[in-house]
């Protein structure tokens, strides 16, 4: 079965082999809009190199150049290791998510051992049907500090908050508990 490290699976060998396993990265929008507004977004870039996006998250981010995020992704496809890819025809036949979702999965999917960054729970649950590993913000920001490229999530987790943008409360002090900061 496919390695799913979400919110409440984040042992610190499944975390490390999920990251070094992974050779195409597939981001939806939520996941670079709270790394972006927690003022990471560039350990997407440390981690994994190149992260390649859909059409269709690009416009949902940058739709509203005010929308959180918006600059920042901008900023990443300039300097290239964020990449924009046409929707894939199998898009449409991914249903119960958004057309983000559905499109990033789609995307994912045509790779074989993709990665899928994503936070939506439903979404999550397509892209396993679908056999790809899955990795939300929390576990991104996991895998950055065992990486030491930040020095700690509680107070990103903290921003995040404090922008509207949250983190349900047992994966919380789940992720507090395995980045050993409780």
């Amino acid at each position: 079965p496919p390695l799913c490290v979400d919110c409440s699976d984040r042992r610190a060998g499944e975390i490390s082999q999920h990251v070094a396993m992974a050779r195409h990265v597939a981001a939806d929008a939520s996941p670079l809009i709270g790394l972006a507004t927690a003022g990471v977004l560039p350990v997407l870039r440390d981690l994994f190199g190149t992260v390649m996006i859909t059409r269709l998250v690009k416009d949902e981010i940058t739709g509203d150049p005010r929308r959180p995020g918006a600059q920042e992704l901008d900023a990443a496809m300039r300097d290239g290791w964020i990449r924009v890819a046409p929707a894939p025809p199998e898009t449409w036949r991914i249903g119960g998510v958004d057309a983000g979702e559905a499109s990033t999965i789609a995307l994912a999917a045509e790779h074989d051992g993709a990665l899928v960054l994503m936070d939506d729970a439903l979404g999550r649950a397509q892209a396993a049907a679908h056999g790809l590993e899955i990795l939300d913000v929390a576990g991104v920001l996991l895998a950055a500090k065992r990486a030491l490229l930040i020095g700690g999530v509680k107070p990103l987790v903290a921003g995040l908050g404090g922008r509207g943008l949250t983190i349900a409360e047992d994966a919380r002090l789940a992720l507090l508990r395995d980045a050993g900061e409780q």
